[in-house]
């Protein structure tokens, strides 16, 4: 039978030990280091006393570059003795520190294999031996993709997979499933220049400027979230491959950010691309310099431009805010998640008033209750992240002066269900025409409904704060699936 060896210490059977020579195998070791630490699962059995080992998790040319190594193939245990010397290179060398000590020059750490389940009948019938059908026809011991911890915990992704065919989960992953499919389809839309004119000046121009960003990424994350949850090793691969290929796009090719939107549109266009990039990060497939161009743009150009906006006031600061959580966690840097703690902190304590209301998302009048759930959606994205990077929760975060994110959700539910009671109308005439200057806005008030904005924002508030106003109004529109942060909101559910 085979034995995974993915950052945990394979068993040797007590039958003696093997000495290698440097000289022969620390090539041969690098090499596997390498591969494991990049998420590799190395297979170890025995065919006719001969040693067999193949590398799953990994796509077609990564199980290549394994199959060439030098192995001595005379003594099984000069092969597990291979093994065992790679892993401890790994361990020794390249340490398994904290999520903000590790340099993403550095190859990402392998973590231990999640549980597999029973091994194929052909397998436990061959005397321990393994064979190449074995190996690949039997998705039951297919181990998940290794961890990941940005939008989505190695925690969450269990609890999918687990309830993948189970309501309410279950029509929300055959969508997922439906809509990575659909993007293995799409050609790379990325610029040099991201340039984004003014939407209220120039509203075709500016969506179809941001349409090529917000397509990829909305495509990248459903073919990493579907490389996570999908049911077989070859289909994981190829939903992997191809998000690789948007994410690669993006930050080989984006150079500026420019417009008057630009700023703020890359961070709520582009946020997806993070979360995807976080997905595959550990995939075996994503060679270690493409994967560092992709930290460096995350660390670059879209934390630029979530730096240029995130003390704005307004909806903006809350989206660069996001922004700069997102590429601080891409980049594994603690320290300046922790920073950007405190900055939602204050705007928890500042921007929402004692009634939970947004002033200054009320000012946009006619468009203030669909501008206040796009600052909610911001908040409670950059919380989620700071929870699972940190694991301090801004979620259940009161300020000095008693404000919460549970407060502001109050109020803009009420308005999304009396929304004749919406207060702040654009003033007629000249006094409005004058407001909009300052203040842009629709023409007529935004209406909210439980199967747009913001229901899916209450989907997964729902599931957050368990009120169960909250989930009565969007459970009969389920599955929820979102444009702006929580994109699958019922998927990511923990609870029905």
């Amino acid at each position: 039978m085979s034995t995974p060896l993915s950052g945990v210490a394979p068993v040797v059977d007590g039958r003696g030990s093997a000495a290698l020579h440097p000289a022969q195998t620390s090539a041969t070791a690098s090499r596997l280091v390498d591969l494991i630490m990049r998420g590799g699962v190395v297979e170890v059995g025995f065919d006719d006393n001969l040693p067999r080992a193949r590398l799953t998790n990994v796509n077609s040319r990564a199980r290549a570059a394994f199959a060439t190594m030098p192995f001595v193939q005379t003594r099984s245990l000069l092969l597990v003795g291979l093994a065992c010397t790679a892993l401890a290179l790994a361990l020794g060398s390249q340490g398994c520190g904290s999520r903000g000590a590790r340099s993403f020059d550095e190859p990402a750490p392998a973590l231990s294999t999640p549980p597999q389940g029973a091994p194929d009948a052909s397998v436990a019938a061959a005397d321990g031996g393994v064979t190449d059908a074995a190996l690949d026809a039997t998705p039951a011991a297919d181990p998940a993709p290794p961890g990941v911890g940005l939008m989505h915990t190695s925690a969450q992704l269990d609890f999918m997979r687990a309830h993948a065919t189970q309501e309410p989960w279950a029509s929300a992953y055959q969508q997922l499933l439906a809509e990575a499919e659909a993007a293995l389809a799409r050609t790379p839309q990325a610029k040099a220049d991201f340039d984004v004119p003014f939407y209220y000046g120039q509203p075709a121009a500016s969506q179809a400027a941001k349409e090529g960003l917000r397509q990829d990424a909305l495509a990248a994350y459903a073919l990493a979230l579907g490389y996570q949850l999908a049911e077989t090793h070859a289909k994981r691969e190829q939903y992997a491959d191809k998000a690789i290929t948007l994410l690669d796009a993006w930050a080989t090719v984006n150079k500026t950010v420019s417009g008057a939107d630009g700023n703020l549109v890359v961070l709520y266009t582009g946020i997806p691309l993070l979360y995807a990039g976080d997905l595959v990060m550990r995939y075996g497939g994503w060679d270690q310099a493409s994967r560092a161009a992709f930290v460096a743009w995350v660390g670059t150009v879209f934390a630029n431009s979530a730096g240029a906006i995130k003390d704005h006031g307004n909806n903006w600061g809350d989206w660069g805010t996001l922004g700069a959580v997102a590429s601080a966690g891409v980049r594994h840097d603690t320290v300046a998640v922790l920073a950007e703690v405190e900055r939602i902190k204050a705007r928890i304590a500042n921007d929402i008033d004692a009634s939970g209301e947004l002033p200054e998302e009320n000012k946009r009048t006619n468009s203030g209750m669909w501008y206040t759930f796009f600052a909610l959606t911001s908040m409670t994205t950059a919380a989620q992240i700071a929870l699972n990077v940190t694991g301090v929760d801004l979620l259940s975060y009161t300020a000095p002066n008693g404000r919460t994110i549970r407060l502001a959700l109050d109020k803009e539910f009420f308005y999304a269900t009396h929304p004749d009671q919406w207060p702040y109308h654009l003033p007629p005439g000249v006094a409005g025409d004058a407001w909009r200057q300052l203040y842009p806005c629709a023409d007529d008030v935004e209406m909210p409904t439980p199967t747009g904005w913001p229901g899916n924002l209450f989907e997964i508030m729902s599931d957050v704060y368990k009120v169960q106003a909250w989930e009565d109004w969007v459970a009969p529109h389920r599955p929820q699936r979102g444009y702006h942060g929580w994109i699958y909101a019922t998927l990511s559910r923990q609870t029905p």
